[in-house]
This record gives structure tokens, C-alpha cells and sequence, in this order.
């Protein structure tokens, strides 16, 4: 090989290992901005989180507001056996729940409630789902209304302790 035949191959070698160096670059980039961003909507998140959990629990909302939150539910429902619990209705639902349900409201009213929501785009998945809640212990549902939508089902299901 002659010395021109190597300064031109370590002249391409160099050429390419900075285009790799240039993509790899913009790659690194790429995925800092996106950790940026992901990373400032988490504190955002993490933040109203906080404001909720103060608006509810004061200003001193403890290393596990959570837990206060369940503490002070279950005083509460203790206290006042009224009609049905909002959040085990709520925990009910959520057992069985697959990605494609949505919880659009919730009406309870003494000893029986009206659940309405969306589920959709599988909607192979909901009759099985609707028999998983058929299935809780605490809590008998009821199918009472089913519209077949463009891209899911709006459905209405009636709740009652069992």
C-alpha cells in the first residue's frame, strides 16, 4: 500500500468516525432533552399532587399523606354508615380494570349507585370485564346500559352492596 492508498483510507476513516461521533451526538442529545422533559412533567405532576394532598390534609401533610388519606376515609366511614363507600366502589372497578376503561362519573346515592364510563378500543375485552365484576365480593354490578361508539363501548352499570 502506498502512502497516498493510507492518507486517503485515514483520511475516510477519519471522515466517518466523525460522523458517527456528530450522530451519536445528536442521539445523546435527543434523549437528555427528552429526560428533561419528562423529568420536569413529573415535578409538575408531583407538585399538584402535593397541593392536593394539602388541600385535603392541611399544610403538614406528613411523610405518608397517602395513608392519612385512608385513615381519614376509614374514621369517616366508620362514623357515617350511610349508603355506599365512594372509594371501595372505586376499588371494586379498578381489580379487574384493563388500560382500554375509563371512569368518566360516578353517582352513589344511598344504598345504590349509577357507574358511567367508556371502554374502548378493545372491546373484545369487556364482556370478560363485566364478568370479573360481576365476580366482587362486596359489591353486586349490573349491566344497565350498553352503546356500541365509534372506537368503544359507553356503558352504565348499576352498583349495590351485596
Amino acid at each position: 500500500m502506498t502512502d497516498r492508498a493510507r492518507i486517503s483510507a485515514s483520511k475516510r476513516f477519519v471522515r466517518n468516525l466523525v460522523w458517527v461521533v456528530i450522530i451519536c451526538g445528536l442521539f445523546l442529545a435527543g434523549q437528555a432533552l427528552r429526560y428533561h422533559y419528562n423529568k420536569a412533567q413529573l415535578n409538575e405532576i408531583l407538585g399538584e399532587t402535593d397541593k392536593l394532598y394539602a388541600s385535603v390534609l392541611g399544610p403538614d401533610i406528613g411523610s405518608s399523606p397517602f395513608g392519612r388519606l385512608q385513615f381519614e376515609q376509614g374514621k369517616l366511614a366508620a362514623t357515617y354508615r350511610i349508603g355506599l363507600d365512594p372509594v371501595g366502589v372505586l376499588a371494586a372497578l379498578s381489580r379487574p380494570a384493563v388500560e382500554s376503561l375509563r371512569i368518566e362519573g360516578i353517582a352513589l346515592e344511598g344504598k345504590r349507585g349509577r357507574v358511567r364510563g367508556f371502554f374502548g378500543p378493545n372491546v373484545d375485552r369487556f364482556d370478560s370485564y363485566i364478568n370479573d365484576l360481576t365476580d366482587d365480593e362486596q359489591f353486586l354490578f349490573s349491566l344497565e346500559k350498553r352503546e356500541d361508539v365509534f372506537g368503544g363501548i359507553i356503558f352504565s352499570l348499576i352498583v349495590e352492596p351485596k
